[in-house]
């Protein structure tokens, strides 16, 4: 004699002879719950296989674009100064040597010398969603800085055009410590 099981159950795969009662029938919301279980795992394997980019090329185009630097003159950076004077998420960084910091610098600049062995330890130690201005003699030092905090992750970088020489030509105050 064989064993006929209801419409509600069906045999275990392992043993014919053990009655295991079949899953309850399936509702929309189950069905509808398995479809979302279903999709989210496919559009993991999906991200985890194509490259980022592949996926939404418009949000990559956006944070690449947002991670750009921007050039500014030395009066921008004055009217930036004194609009953000007293934000903790402003910072004018000073990438010349200490010595050449001494001669004068820009009110309330820190000095992160770019040639130091430690200056990627220094600037990879700050805080990357916070906006800079970072500057030098010419432009050609603060240019090398702004390009390593970029490839660092930093969002928001002001590149001052031309450094402490456009500085002087505009005849901008400077600090002396």
């Amino acid at each position: 004699m064989t064993y006929r099981p209801d419409p509600d159950e069906e045999f275990s795969p392992r043993a014919e002879h053990a009655r295991i009662p079949y899953a309850r029938k399936r509702t929309p919301l189950r069905t509808l719950l398995l479809g979302l279980a279903a999709l989210c795992v496919a559009v993991y394997a999906a991200s985890a296989i194509l490259p980022a980019n592949t996926l939404a090329p418009n949000a990559r185009a956006a944070e690449v674009q947002a991670a750009e630097p921007r050039n500014v003159t030395p009066e921008e950076v004055t009217a930036l100064m004194q609009q953000r004077k007293d934000d903790e998420a402003f910072m004018v960084i000073d990438v010349r040597t200490p010595a050449e910091f001494a001669e004068g610098h820009l009110a309330n600049a820190r000095n992160f010398d770019v040639k130091a062995s430690d200056f990627n330890d220094r600037i990879g130690s700050l805080n990357r969603n916070r906006t800079y201005v970072v500057y030098c003699r010419s432009g050609n030092r603060s240019g090398k800085a702004v390009d390593a905090m970029r490839d660092m992750g930093f969002t928001s970088i002001l590149h001052m055009n031309g450094g402490m020489l456009a500085w002087d030509a505009a005849k901008l105050p400077v600090e002396k410590p």
